[in-house]
């Protein structure tokens, strides 16, 4: 509890010296709330107006909190579960079935999805830009899939990066610490014409290993742990953008990056010999490169279009998983406003071959895949009462070469009571089509010892992907609620109920084993996925934010969510039930500012590493502290010390053969320059 004291004792002292220093704090509650988002629509509307729960991160809020990767940004979000596996890994969720790969939460960045449509997971390590060109960041807790599709099922962040104009000039950082070993950053942008801007970027870091404790894992593999202890990276990335207005009615957008990153990942696997699992060292190499366009042309004073096109390549060298992903995205969208009605309509093609390389673990029948997906969507927002009350009305139809078309409808009503009290209520469809491992791999799981009179042979258990196997669906029922009685203050609010069938599941232990000669005698315990679970969860979430003064402002964010699934999953389907942070921003002086956050995470339920059984981890608090100092025109210092005030502890183990390390204290410094 020394966290929580230290923390109701800062906010005291911020609340008695307020008066000392002058605004800071860049936006007031009242222009925060106008903030135009575009992730709910896919159109620009405010963010009180958003007929569903999402949350804005600004770039402010990155700077401030001292976030040096995109996962770490999102940790404060209500209703969100980020932890870090070790120190390149990170599981993040929304609304629960956290994991390593979480299959229903969809990533984009600038339109981009982040995918891996192998396992439909995140490889979050992996995706990064420059911080400080980050505008913003809009998370949906709940389903999107009317807007964005499958997988949007149980919520969709999107990262949106500035304006090639907004980034004029040069910017350079340079910083270092004991976790973060070392790192820097360079970005310059230039104006080329009339209505011409361009940026260049480049960052590279290097992150040393969190600590890890033999005991976390399995006590049959403590001895051959012992020495495991390397989990550091380095990463290097490149990119740019180009924004070019074409003249008075249309614009286009150019951006590409292409980035390397080398990791060590010790990991553990079954093996058929005593003592059933063995250690690995394990050399992790990844890359790859993107380039994207976005025309825009406006038609009239309420009708425009816009046509994307990206290509994406992505590479990793992992005796996990080996991989290279080609994928080729087009997307049409119109938007057309009446006056009552704004309809928004489009179409897109996604085109996707994967080249797989087997290993000792998984095995793809077919090493190489094409798919591809086909999709439209229509939303149309009525005015029912003017400025008072709006129906909106969506679906999107998509055809899968796995499971064929799949509609996904979702209803919304937003009703504006006044200025002060917003209620909006939300019912929705969603699917979470199947992935390539799910449909075409053989992953052994693990080995049971024997045991006599059962069975005198080790028994090898194996997951089988199925053609049979089928999308995922969800109906979620969504109300909420905001309040915002003064520009100083404001609460947004939101419950919600998902009801979810043909959930992944595995009968292993109900099938009959075969007998297997080679690699040495054995039982085969083999068993397809399935979607025979199903079950249900619940919960609420909470954000408030108070500018106490021109100088402080808090902010409360709170998420409480329960679980109710069968036995059998083969994912992690709980959630912490509680999780909080207290967020303190304080302007000390007009060059000098202090950013305090306090977080509390609740007991969660894991697969332990070997897959064997369920455990739990800890809840746990912690304190991050972040001091800027302005030391001159465009020269800023900052300090900044994270998970203090908590000892080593596990936030969440990967059930994917990585092993478990632990979080500690860590602290670095950071200069920047802007010229």
């Amino acid at each position: 509890m020394n966290g929580v004291k230290l923390l109701l004792l800062a906010v005291l002292l911020t609340v008695s010296f307020t008066s000392l220093a002058e605004d800071d704090l860049d936006l007031n509650l009242e222009e925060l709330l106008d903030i135009e988002v575009t992730s709910v629509a896919k159109q620009r509307q405010p963010l009180s107006n958003s007929p569903a729960a999402i949350y804005v991160i600004t770039n402010k809020d990155i700077i401030r909190s001292g976030a040096t990767s995109i996962p770490e940004a999102l940790r404060d979000v209500p209703g969100l579960h980020v932890a870090k596996i070790d120190s390149q890994r990170w599981a993040v969720s929304s609304r629960g079935f956290n994991g390593r790969f979480n299959n229903k939460l969809l990533v984009l960045m600038d339109g981009r999805a982040l995918y891996s449509p192998i396992y439909s997971g995140v490889y979050w390590e992996a995706q990064d830009t420059l911080m400080s060109d980050i505008e913003r960041i809009e998370v949906i807790r709940g389903p999107s899939a009317a807007m964005w599709g499958a997988n949007a099922v149980n919520g969709v962040i999107n990262i949106t990066t500035k304006h090639s104009a907004d980034t004029l000039g040069g910017y350079a950082e340079l910083g270092a610490g004991d976790y973060e070993k070392g790192f820097a950053g360079f970005r310059y942008g230039t104006k080329l014409a009339d209505g011409v801007t361009a940026r260049v970027y480049t960052k590279s870091f290097e992150r040393d290993s969190f600590s890890f404790n033999n005991s976390d894992v399995n006590p049959s593999l403590q001895a051959s742990t012992a020495g495991a202890g390397d989990n550091s990276w380095g990463h290097d990335q490149l990119g740019g953008r180009m924004d070019m207005n074409i003249d008075s009615t249309s614009s286009l957008v150019l951006s590409a990056d292409t980035y390397q990153s080398n990791a060590e990942s010790p990991i553990v696997r079954p093996v058929l010999t005593s003592p059933y699992l063995s250690f690995q060292e394990n050399n992790v190499d990844s890359k790859g490169w993107n380039v994207l366009a976005n025309y825009t042309k406006a038609l009239s004073g309420g009708s425009e279009y816009s046509f994307k096109i990206y290509y994406d390549y992505t590479s990793r060298k992992d005796q996990a998983l080996s991989f290279t992903t080609d994928t080729l995205d087009i997307d049409f969208q119109h938007q057309h406003q009446m006056a009552r009605q704004n309809i928004v309509w489009g179409l897109g093609f996604r085109y996707i071959k994967d080249d797989l390389e087997n290993n000792a673990s998984v095995h793809f029948g077919d090493l190489s895949m094409e798919t591809q997906l086909w999709s439209g969507f229509v939303r149309d927002e009525i005015a029912l009462l003017k400025n008072t009350l709006w129906l909106t009305l969506a679906t999107r139809v998509e055809h899968n070469d796995y499971t064929g078309t799949e509609w996904q409808p979702n209803v919304r009503l937003m009703w504006q009571l006044n200025e002060e009290h917003k209620l909006w209520s939300s019912i929705a469809y969603a699917t979470r089509t199947p992935s390539h491992a799910e449909k075409g791999s053989e992953i052994y799981g693990l080995t049971l010892p024997p045991a006599l009179p059962l069975s005198p042979l080790p028994i090898k258990v194996r997951i089988d992907g199925s053609d049979e196997y089928e999308s995922e669906t969800m109906i979620a029922y969504e109300l909420g609620y905001r309040f915002s009685p003064t520009r100083r203050f404001s609460i947004d609010s939101a419950l919600f109920y998902n009801d979810y069938d043909n959930l992944r599941s595995s009968s292993a232990g109900i099938a009959i084993p075969s007998f297997e000669l080679l690699p040495t005698p054995h039982l085969l315990l083999s068993d397809p996925f399935g979607n025979n679970q199903e079950g249900h969860n619940f919960g609420a979430e909470l954000s408030s934010q108070w500018l106490v003064s021109d100088t402080l402002k808090l902010k409360l964010n709170y998420g409480f969510v329960r679980s109710h699934f069968g036995l059998g999953q083969t994912q992690n389907t709980d959630a912490p039930k509680h999780i909080a942070s207290l967020n303190t921003d304080w302007a000390l002086q007009d060059d000098v500012s202090i950013n305090m956050t306090w977080r509390y995470v609740d007991q969660v339920d894991i697969l332990r590493v070997d897959n064997s059984r369920i455990d739990s981890i800890d809840s746990y608090q912690s304190v991050d502290l972040g001091l800027n100092w302005r030391v001159g025109p465009g020269i800023n210092v900052s300090l900044y010390g994270k998970d203090l005030f908590q000892c080593s502890h596990l936030e969440y183990t990967s059930e994917f053969y990585n092993l478990p390390y632990r979080i500690d204290p860590s602290y670095y410094g950071k200069v920047s320059i802007d010229f």
